[in-house]
């Protein structure tokens, strides 16, 4: 109580508020910056499989180009550009179906936040009062009863049999029976005894304590970032296109070569225009060999996928987690509260 200069009775003065916030910083977690509209549209042009077909694209300009000014093929032309104009389209509905896709989960995602606000009552200027759960700081007095959400890592100073669930840090259904005694030793957090961590829940009693920590300084506020430092990894699908992309990288580069070199040899002339034509055939040949079509029709059958998860109250914020979920048979968790509350419910 000394630390944080307040007193159980009166919590603390507006001034005090402020004072804290500066010094310990507000009570929630760092969000990551939302790309841009434009950055999101852009993402789907990284994928490798559309990497090759840009270069398809580029590759049928060329040999078009060459067919209208080298050699005067005014329909090997015409089909030469057809055929770039048709994968590039191709490829803007693929980026289209990928932002519509991830823009929608966002606008979702933001809205649950919203709906998940949550409030405190907390002694000011010595009065209770109800404040949102993020404008809680350092030193503020909280009150909790059954039913109540602890909303920062607080520590106890008066309890009425108080319990709380703490499975999503400990993993332990179990309630906890908390005491506000000192604890001398360093204790694992399952056996801080005299503390309320973010996120718990008071399943009995009632208590009264000190927010000694908020926001990303929490045990939870850790655990977060601990997530965030493990990265995003590639999901099967992702993987199994990169390796296809590679496959058809190595395929159409031997097209290329093979074609060339028998070309040249059957036709028995090593002049520049012969040479060219050539060329020219090879490149045809690979960019028909390449299925430009793929990207579109995953992005269409996940999209449908995605679409029936929403009708069941499932939300995705990337496509390529349905292929995830789809080849998923079993999930184990070893923490209540991850995706289950520990509460039976019986409907008629």
């Amino acid at each position: 109580m000394n630390n944080y200069n307040v007193k159980i009775s009166q919590g603390l003065s507006e001034t005090q508020v402020i004072a804290n916030r500066e010094r310990y910083g507000e009570n929630k977690l760092p969000e990551e910056k939302e790309d841009s509209y434009l950055k999101v549209f852009l993402k789907s042009f990284k994928e490798p499989i559309i990497i090759v077909l840009m270069g398809a694209v580029a590759l049928s300009f060329f040999s078009s180009f060459y067919s209208f000014q080298i050699v005067g093929d005014r329909k090997h032309g015409l089909e030469s550009l057809y055929e770039a104009i048709a994968i590039a389209i191709l490829i803007i509905i693929n980026a289209f179906l990928g932002f519509w896709q991830e823009i929608s989960a966002r606008k979702n995602l933001n809205s649950l936040k919203e709906m998940n606000n949550r409030f405190v009552s907390v002694l000011r200027n010595g009065n209770l009062e109800k404040i949102a759960s993020n404008e809680l700081v350092v030193g503020d007095i909280v009150k909790v009863t059954v039913g109540d959400f602890v909303e920062a890592d607080v520590r106890w100073l008066q309890l009425d049999e108080l319990q709380l669930i703490e499975s999503h840090l400990t993993g332990e259904a179990d309630a906890v029976i908390k005491t506000s005694e000192i604890i001398s030793e360093k204790v694992e957090i399952g056996d801080q005894r005299n503390m309320g961590f973010s996120g718990s829940v008071v399943s009995s009693g009632q208590g009264t304590g000190i927010v000694v920590a908020t926001g990303e300084n929490t045990e939870l506020g850790k655990i977060s970032q601990l997530m965030k430092e493990e990265g995003v990894r590639q999901s099967p699908l992702q993987k199994t296109v990169q390796k296809l992309t590679k496959t058809l990288m190595k395929i159409s580069a031997g097209i290329v070569v093979l074609t060339f070199v028998f070309g040249l040899i059957s036709s028995g002339e090593f002049s520049i225009n012969s040479i060219t034509s050539v060329f020219s055939t090879s490149i045809a040949l690979a960019v028909a060999s390449i299925p430009d079509a793929l990207p579109v029709v995953l992005s269409i059958v996940l999209t449908i996928g995605a679409v029936k998860m929403s009708k069941n109250k499932g939300l995705i914020k990337t496509l390529s987690s349905v292929e995830t979920l789809g080849s998923t048979s079993y999930i184990c968790s070893d923490k209540t509260g991850t995706l289950t509350q520990n509460d039976v419910i019986l409907k008629s």
